[in-house]
């Protein structure tokens, strides 16, 4: 597995709970920052899904809450199925359907969406589409 931006790298929000804005929150996955924005795949895979317009993406996540520009790859790791959410994107440099390989650069990360600063918000589903911590799929690498 690779990680999912450079190294060194800094979490800067950890999966569970924090306070944003003097409440009590919910994250459910891990903000990364890194040497550079780049961001990388973290295992082979398929792009399920792309969007790289952001006006677009406004429309399809409450702007308040919108990831910005982001791809989700579906992996296989330990033979099972992931689907990885990379969010918070300037650009995306993959495209739905298309094959990454692991390591290589999928996109660079900014302060896009609904953001307190350039990162990259990672997250992972199972097979049926259910939030998983990810470090379940991370804890070899983090």
């Amino acid at each position: 597995m690779h990680l999912p931006v450079s190294n060194p790298y800094k979490i800067t929000s950890p999966y569970g709970l924090r306070t944003l804005n003097g409440s009590k929150q919910f994250h459910d996955g891990i903000d990364f920052i890194g040497t550079n924005k780049n961001v990388y795949s973290i295992a082979p895979g398929i792009c399920a899904f792309d969007m790289d317009n952001y006006s677009e993406a406004l429309r399809w996540i409450d702007p308040k809450h919108s990831a910005g520009n982001m791809v989700i790859i579906q992996h296989t790791i330990n033979d099972a199925t992931y689907y990885v959410r990379y969010m918070h994107l300037l650009k995306n440099l993959v495209s739905q359907k298309e094959y990454v390989t692991e390591g290589q650069k999928i996109g660079e990360y900014a302060d896009v969406g609904y953001s307190f600063g350039a990162h990259l918000h990672l997250d992972v589903y199972d097979r049926a589409w259910k939030k998983l911590d990810p470090n379940v799929i991370l804890k070899g690498i983090l």
